[in-house]
């Protein structure tokens, strides 16, 4: 039976043109997002407050108690008598690879493996391997596995993959395997048919994770060369910088053809340009016009402290701009005290993503599903996935204002 909703869908369809549906389709968009920052604005500016009177009173003991908070979210997730095995969330019942490679970063990034012994440490390294296959190096977790884990980058084998290469590198150790998947980009002409598919010239389409997908296969490529050595994976990463470098737009700065004055296509640009920007910052590779996207990205900054087009920020949007300002900050002494500012701005907005269980949402009053049921979080709910990256937007925040309680191992990918 169609629900509702369906019917309604159904009918629009048949009644309107598809410009005319695009129209109805933007107003909607509008009027939703407006509700929703009104509500957030209510709801968070007097916490936000009290967060900035905190910071100014003590921020070292701020900065400790949500380090406090969030070592208690992993107690809470972590499975009793099974020493790597944790939950994604409290709504979850299976532990998954994910949740366990999110709380050994975790862990890493507050500096608590420091305090782990080797022995403990090469277990987990072990039990990270059971995982691994050695046809093609990836890590299969049978409770996730399913078309999108096989298929998509912004969740599955690849993508996780690449969180996996930070957890052995925050253990000092590295994977049983090679990863073999990656030989067919050893050949040029693959990756450039694989990437000249891709219209650079345009606006990035909706749903396409094209951007995952080159920062998966370049950083773990990056990696492979260091790890194992591999000449053949150095001269697939030399070129694929060298093909990224030429599809940058001259009139941006960064790539794709979106309209920088439009918040929501600003913001998926940086989006964008997070993912692949990393494949260079890790390297030492500079970028021509660094002051110019510095710009664009301060852009992305709203009325809150976030870096979304609307209010209620995301994860994903707070770390993508975090992390670009971060990384060019020492090549842009004109634009450090606008970073300074935005950075002062942006904590108390990251530290107002800490949720009743000490870990963080992914966005404030929205659940999460991340990929499958088992890597999900419900409302108000803390999650491994957006505590995470939100304590990685608090550790490269704290690097860049040299505070202590914090710690970067540097990878290729996600942690540099």
């Amino acid at each position: 039976m169609h629900t509702i909703r369906q019917l309604l869908k159904i009918l629009i369809n048949l009644t309107f043109n598809k410009k005319q549906i695009r129209y109805f389709e933007k107003v909607y968009f509008d009027f939703t997002s407006a509700a929703i920052d009104k509500a957030i604005r209510k709801e968070v500016v007097s916490r936000l407050n009290k967060i900035n009177d905190a910071l100014n009173n003590d921020h070292h003991a701020i900065i400790q108690n949500t380090a406090h908070k969030i070592i208690e979210f992993l107690r809470l997730q972590k499975v009793p008598g099974r020493e790597f095995e944790f939950l994604f969330s409290a709504k979850t019942t299976k532990p998954t690879l994910y949740a366990s490679a999110y709380a050994c970063m975790i862990l890493s990034l507050l500096s608590r493996l420091d305090d782990m012994g080797a022995e403990q440490k090469s277990r987990w390294g072990e039990y990270f391997d059971s995982y691994q296959k050695e046809a093609d190096g990836l890590f299969y977790d049978s409770v996730l596995d399913s078309e999108l884990f096989q298929n998509a980058d912004w969740w599955g084998a690849r993508h996780l993959a690449l969180h996996m290469i930070c957890a052995y590198t925050d253990l000092g150790l590295k994977p049983r395997y090679p990863f073999r998947f990656l030989e067919k980009y050893y050949d040029y002409k693959y990756i450039k048919n694989w990437l000249d598919h891709f219209d650079w010239n345009r606006d990035i389409p909706p749903g396409t994770d094209i951007d995952n997908q080159i920062m998966n296969i370049g950083c773990l490529l990056q990696y492979h060369r260091d790890t194992w050595n591999d000449q053949h994976a150095s001269n697939a990463v030399d070129y694929l910088q060298k093909y990224l470098v030429k599809k940058i737009n001259p009139q941006t700065g960064i790539w794709g053809g979106h309209d920088l004055q439009n918040p929501h296509q600003r913001s998926r640009t940086v989006q964008f340009a997070y993912h692949l920007l990393s494949l260079f910052f890790y390297d030492h590779v500079p970028i021509q016009q660094p002051d110019r996207i510095v710009k664009v990205v301060l852009d992305t900054q709203n009325a809150l402290g976030g870096f979304g087009a609307n209010l209620n920020s995301s994860a994903c949007e707070d770390i993508d701009s975090i992390y670009i300002l971060s990384k060019f900050s020492p090549v842009v002494p004109d634009l450090r005290t606008e970073i300074d500012h935005a950075f002062r701005k942006a904590l108390p907005w990251i530290l107002c993503n800490q949720v009743d269980d000490g870990g963080f949402v992914f966005k404030l009053n929205q659940a999460l599903l991340y990929g499958h049921p088992e890597t999900s979080g419900g409302r108000n709910q803390g999650a491994m996935f957006p505590t995470w990256f939100r304590t990685l937007s608090l550790a490269y925040m704290a690097r860049h204002f040299s505070l202590q309680g914090y710690s970067i191992k540097p990878s290729p990918g996600l942690e540099n």
